[in-house]
């Protein structure tokens, strides 16, 4: 939710981290504990693509009965 993606897509993933990653550092008035939250909601995520990934290279060699 804090990343604001509704489906599971790697580069609607980093175009929403990179703009609020961007837009909460301190230099331009931004919030740190609003910055790492956001590394944290991506790094989740990162591993939900890791997983849903690896889920399908595995379907993709089970062979079909």
């Amino acid at each position: 939710k804090l990343l604001n993606v509704s489906k599971l897509n790697p580069e609607q993933v980093q175009k929403n981290y990179e703009h609020l990653f961007k837009g909460n550092d301190k230099s331009v008035g931004g919030s740190f504990y609003l910055q790492s939250k956001v590394v944290r909601a991506k790094e989740r995520l990162d591993e939900e693509l890791r997983i849903q990934d690896q889920e399908d290279r595995e379907k993709g060699q089970m062979p079909k009965t």
